[in-house]
């Protein structure tokens, strides 16, 4: 087994106090967070997201995986 990356508990953390309640987040939300346009992340192909019908949506354990680098 993998072992988590050494921010990755600390960004999980920020991601749970700035979204409370929620598990996942939209691209929109997620561009907000980084400082960046939704464009930017779509073209980020290894940024974490998931089409759901004609919805774009962050998981945000997948975020903050993605942000640990």
């Amino acid at each position: 087994m993998a072992r988590e990356k050494e921010t990755y508990r600390a960004n999980l953390e920020a991601l749970r106090e700035r979204f409370p309640g929620k598990a996942q987040i939209s691209v929109v939300e997620a561009a907000k967070y980084l400082g960046v346009t939704k464009e930017r992340i779509f073209a980020d192909e290894t940024f974490p997201r998931r089409t759901l019908g004609k919805n774009t949506i962050v998981v945000l354990v997948n975020f903050a995986q993605w942000l640990a680098g």
